[in-house]
This record gives structure tokens, sequence and C-alpha cells, in this order.
């Protein structure tokens, strides 16, 4: 039994093929009948004598290489939707930028014919250009929003500055008002405070009009036959006249008799003798009217010059003294 022999094995090279009657003829054929001979007596076409012969494989085909296309279009997508968020508009330059670069590439593939998503590509280089455009225009707009609001804050703040500065100078210039009232109160009462330190024979008027004078001293030579004169001791006489010069009536009520008081600051005794000399201030004047008191006072002759007279006049805060001095004469 012979064992056939498989397709791929060669043919010996002994045995010749039977021939196809209804096959054209081959060259060697027409070789033949050109030269006279029998075609079918020449050789046909093989492999030499002892040379084995196989027929060709059949070549596969290369595949596509659409990746980088498919790249292009999923980096494109992501960075253009990144590119539309405001928080991280930043984050989409890279995708949108290997978008461009990776759908360029495939593109260049599709051109070759080595891949075949030419739309995929596209798109990428498309979506990806779109990403950095939009992110860029983005930028530029967040940029310019950041620095009006920049603007608009330091405007914000020179102005709230200048209210500042404009209120500090408005306290200043209150605070130096005040000021200078208060220097101007203290001045007034200073001055008045001198107006009331008068030398005997010297006037002082009050602001409701009340006149206020007080004579020089004069020796008073008391009766003895009443009192006994202190031994070392001066005796002078106190004149005192008030004249109300306002238009409405005046009360002297706590003015009665004044302070008298030697060189040493201690009140001086009051004398009195009996000979119905004294006189002492009327309680209350009427516009015009005028009262005199006229009282004796002992000095000690060591204390005598100077010494003190002291008016007072008025009721609560706005009660002042006013307080002659000079030597007893």
């Amino acid at each position: 039994m012979t064992t056939p022999a498989p397709p791929d094995s060669p043919q010996p090279a002994g045995e010749p093929a039977a021939a196809d009657p209804w096959a054209p003829p081959g060259p060697w054929q027409d070789q033949g009948a050109a030269s006279g001979h029998d075609p079918a007596a020449l050789p046909g076409p093989g492999p030499g004598p002892g040379v084995p012969y196989w027929p060709p494989y059949p070549m596969p085909a290369a595949e596509p290489r659409n990746g980088l296309g498919v790249a292009a279009m999923v980096l494109g997508i992501t960075g253009t939707v990144l590119s539309l968020l405001l928080v991280v508009f930043w984050l989409s330059w890279l995708p949108a930028l290997l978008a461009v670069v990776f759908g360029a590439i495939g593109l260049g593939l599709v051109r070759k014919g080595r891949a075949t998503n030419r739309g995929m590509a596209l798109a990428g280089v498309v979506l990806g250009a779109a990403g950095l455009l939009i992110s860029v225009g983005t930028g530029v707009f967040i940029a310019a929003r950041v620095h009006s609001v920049n603007e608009e804050l330091r405007a914000e703040a020179a102005a709230a500055s200048a209210r500042a500065d404009e209120q500090a100078a408005q306290e200043r210039e209150r605070l130096e008002a005040a000021r200078k009232k208060l220097a101007a109160e203290q001045e007034k009462k200073a001055a008045d405070e001198r107006a009331r330190r008068l030398p005997f024979g010297q006037s002082y008027t009050y602001e409701d009009g009340l006149k206020v004078t007080t004579a020089a001293p004069e020796p008073f030579v008391p009766n003895e036959t009443v009192f006994k004169v202190p031994p070392n001791a001066r005796i002078v006489q106190v004149r005192i006249t008030v004249v109300n010069t306002g238009s409405a009536a005046l009360s002297l009520y706590g003015s009665g008799s004044p302070f008298v008081r030697d060189s040493r600051g201690s009140l001086a005794f009051a004398f009195f003798d009996g000979s119905g000399r004294a006189k002492f201030l009327a309680d209350s004047l009427a516009p015009g009217q005028e009262t005199t008191s006229l009282e004796a006072y002992a000095l000690p002759d060591d204390a005598a010059d100077p010494f003190t007279v002291q008016f007072t006049y008025g009721s609560g805060m706005q009660r002042k003294d006013v307080i002659w001095s000079g030597p007893a004469g």
C-alpha cells in the first residue's frame, strides 16, 4: 500500500505530472512548434532534477495602529471639559496638548496606511486645540477679573483710608477746638481771678450787675468807755459799698460781713464800741439801689501790713470772692 505524500512535501523529479488537455499551451510548446518539434515531446517547466519545490505561504495582513487616535480623542474631550471649569481650568493644558500631539501622530499613521481611525485622530486634534484656546481664554478672563477686583479693592481701601484720614482730621479739629475752648475758659477764669484780686479803693462788678468797692482803710478810734482796746493792736475801719447796676433785684444773703485777715492769714477781731458808727449791708438791693457796710477790726501791730478784706457773693457754684489787700494805713 502506497502512503500519499503530504502537499507540502517535495515531488520526485522523475515522475512528470499528468498533462491537462484543456490548459493553454506553455511557452515551451510554442517554442517546439516554432522549431518543428512536437510540443508534447518537450520537457515542461519545473524545478531542476533533484531540487524540491514548496508552494509559497500566504503573508498575514498588518493590524492597524489606532491607539494614538483613541487616546487623542479621549485626551481632547478631557482637556476641553477641564478648560470650561473655572476652578480646575489650569489643569486642562496638559491633556489638551497631549491630544494635539497624539492626534497629529495618529493622522500621520493614517496617511501611511498604518491606522484606520482618521476621524478619532482629527477629533483629538480639534478638541485639544479647542481645549488649549479655551484654557488660555479662561486664564486671560480670570486674570483680567482678578486685576479688576484688585483695582476695586485698592480703590475701596483708598476711599476708606481717605475717609479715615478725614475723620481723623475732623477729630483732631474737634479736639483742638475743645482744647482751645478749655484754654480760653481757663484763661477767662484766671483773668476773672486776677480781676477779683484788687487793691483797696478799686471796684469789681459781678455778671449780674452787682458792683462792690472797698475803700482804703481808715484809723478807728474806739470809745474806751465801752470796750477796752486790745494791747499792741491797730484798729482800722473798713468801708464796703455795694450798688445794683443791673435790671433785676439782687439778694445779698450770705454777704453780710466780710472776712478780714492779717498778713499771717488769721481772722481779725471785729471791734464794736457801741458808738453806733457800725453799718451793715442790706439783705437785698433793687435795681440802682446802694448799701454800705462800715465795721472796725483790730489787727496785731506785727501783722497789720498787708491785710486783706474778702467779700463773698453768689450761690452754689456761682459763688465768687473778691479780695482787696493793702497796708493798714
